[in-house]
């Protein structure tokens, strides 16, 4: 992504956060990709509101409704941070290893579920990013 359009998602980036209630977290883009795989990447800091965010290296590609979904999906995430690290690192210590990681991990497909329909309920009252002319 070239440095303007670098810009242009982190302000869009800002905005739909401030539109979704999250002032009060500090959100850092990344030059780094998201894995391979995913659109992109939030990685919260574990007691802060603080996250590091990435994005495909396609990302640009991508039609802009896609765009606007997958920004709006990983700023879910951020509404729901607290409640997954809770049953993430809370319950470690108290289950079987097998136990904790069954339960983790049906509770992380389930609320990608919730979070995915959450983002497509709010991100059609979001506008298309504005990316800039080359």
């Amino acid at each position: 992504m070239k440095p303007k359009e670098r810009k242009a998602l982190g302000k869009y980036i800002r905005w739909v956060a401030d539109e979704m209630e999250l002032r009060d977290w500090h959100i850092d883009l990344m030059r780094e990709s998201a894995e391979k795989g995913t659109l992109a990447q939030v990685h919260p800091t574990f007691g802060r509101k603080h996250v590091e965010v990435r994005f495909c290296a396609r990302f640009r590609a991508l039609p802009p409704e896609e765009q606007r979904n997958t920004v709006v999906h990983e700023l879910v995430h951020l509404h729901t941070a607290a409640m997954q690290s809770q049953v993430e690192k809370d319950l470690e210590q108290h289950l079987a290893q097998g136990t904790d990681r069954v339960f983790f991990d049906s509770f992380q497909r389930n609320l990608e579920y919730a979070v995915d329909g959450l983002a497509n309920a709010l991100a059609k009252h979001m506008p298309l990013i504005s990316w800039p002319k080359s």
